[in-house]
């Protein structure tokens, strides 16, 4: 069966475990460049339906992941966000605005977010402020947190 089957069933099984909480669907990767027959695909949810990351993690692979890869054949490697952890820089998304294919995007989601991320000033906004939290928490530890 071919890539673009398996991509298929793949959006389809997302779409339907998801619902309504789903934000964005995107794949990215060497499968876009026909070098690997491997499917990687950022998956951003709206709210955690399960406070557990891993948690939400597990029920991926169970329901999606696996599924796909015993009837199609092809590896799937996942990234698998909620809208709190997408919104926070990731390194990660560097390497999906190389080469990418949006499969679902309500309201835009993650064009915005690529938009903002490649934003010069909202990039130094976001370093100068990770880089106070740092700053914050050596601090308060070298002082025994007073």
């Amino acid at each position: 069966m071919s890539i673009e089957a398996a991509k298929e069933s793949l959006l389809r099984r997302i779409m339907e475990f998801y619902g309504d909480n789903l934000l964005s669907v995107i794949f990215y990767g060497a499968h876009l460049r026909g070098e690997l027959n491997e499917i990687d695909v950022l998956v951003i949810i709206d709210e955690p339906y399960d406070p557990v990351k891993l948690n939400r993690v597990a029920d991926f692979i169970e329901n999606i992941k696996e599924p796909v890869e015993r009837e199609f054949g092809y590896f799937v490697a996942f990234e698998l966000y909620v809208r709190e952890e997408a919104e926070n820089f990731h390194s990660s998304f560097m390497d999906v605005v190389k080469a990418y294919e949006v499969a679902y995007d309500r309201d835009n989601y993650f064009q915005n977010l690529v938009r903002d991320m490649l934003n010069p000033e909202r990039t130094i906004e976001y370093v100068k402020y990770i880089s106070t939290i740092e700053y914050i928490s050596l601090d308060e530890e070298e002082s025994g947190g007073r």
